[in-house]
């Protein structure tokens, strides 16, 4: 098992496996040490390449997965630079400093983001309503123009219809009268006697049909209406949702920002989780600048003098 362990080490280091295998045991515990270190940056570093690419890029799983795998590809070539250096520069460790501070950086964003996800959907939610009154602002300010139209007619409407209603009520029917004129003639087409007669012929107001009417007008204006109100509802509800899922990264740091610099515990935790990971970052780099050579170290180095020396010695021109 612990050879197996430290082929899987020499292959994420990149040393020789048969070099360390010959060497001493310090040979072997460096590279179990590299390997630890290495393997704790990428742990780290495949969940936020997972959450940056779900979480930003809106990919599924698989898509978090390549993420994943993306950022230990490029963690394990960072690490292996510094490792499989002979002598670390102080131009490269300047270099890589920079390169932690900005991974840190970096890295404490996205956890916090992920720390403070509830804090930043509440902000989020504050932010959002602003956001889609300012959108909505027109659109709504048209519609309510409509809508107050809608209430003139309505109430203009309720009018008319209380003045018939009241008429109606005074006069359910309306009676007219007419006067028959009846001549009885002799037989030379004489008058000889008139008479005359009234009648009454009773008939239903003609105003309740137009009580009718204005009834059907008025819920027409009412469903019109309800219509309208409905619509500012569902045009909020969907410029909200677009908006939510237009939301970028940018737009999420800006938020944090928010979150973070408004109590001083926030500020706190972001900067805890910086100096975590650029010390995580940094720990390769220590390692390679504290630690004495091994024999392992040794060993290369005595391959690159007798390489050297066989080389210069083909140069020299025969006499």
């Amino acid at each position: 098992m612990q050879d197996l362990w430290l082929k899987f080490g020499c292959f994420l280091t990149g040393h020789n496996y048969y070099l360390v295998k010959n060497s001493s045991e310090q040979a072997s515990k460096n590279v179990r040490k590299y390997t630890s270190a290495i393997l704790l940056i990428v742990l780290l570093w495949c969940f936020i390449g997972y959450s940056f690419a779900t979480r930003y890029l809106h990919t599924d799983w698989l898509g978090g997965l390549m993420g994943a795998l993306l950022m230990t590809f490029v963690i394990i070539q960072i690490e292996r630079i510094i490792i499989l250096s002979t002598k670390v520069s102080l131009g490269a460790s300047l270099f890589r400093i920079i390169l932690a501070l900005v991974m840190s950086i970096l890295g404490a964003f996205i956890m916090d983001q992920i720390t403070f996800k509830d804090d930043i959907e509440l902000r989020k939610t504050q932010v959002m309503e602003q956001r889609v009154k300012d959108a909505v602002k027109q659109t709504e300010a048209d519609l309510q123009i409509q809508i107050q139209g809608l209430d003139s007619l309505i109430n203009n409407a309720h009018q008319k219809y209380s003045q018939v209603s009241n008429d109606l009520r005074k006069n359910p029917v309306i009676v007219t009268s007419y006067t028959n004129h009846s001549v009885t003639k002799d037989n030379e087409g004489k008058a000889i006697n008139s008479t005359q007669s009234t009648n009454k012929a009773v008939m239903e107001n003609p105003k309740k049909l137009e009580l009718e009417q204005l009834h059907k007008q008025i819920e027409t204006l009412q469903e019109k209406k309800f219509a309208l109100t409905a619509s500012i509802t569902n045009i909020k509800e969907q410029k909200e949702k677009e908006l939510k899922s237009s939301s970028g990264f940018l737009d999420e740091l800006n938020l944090l920002h928010d979150v973070v610099t408004s109590s001083t515990i926030g500020i706190f935790v972001y900067v805890l989780f910086m100096l975590f990971f650029l010390a995580i970052e940094l720990f390769v780099l220590i390692i390679k600048l504290t630690d004495r050579d091994s024999d392992y170290e040794k060993l290369l180095q005595h391959q690159t003098t007798v390489r050297m020396r066989m080389l210069e010695k083909l140069n020299i021109p025969s006499s």
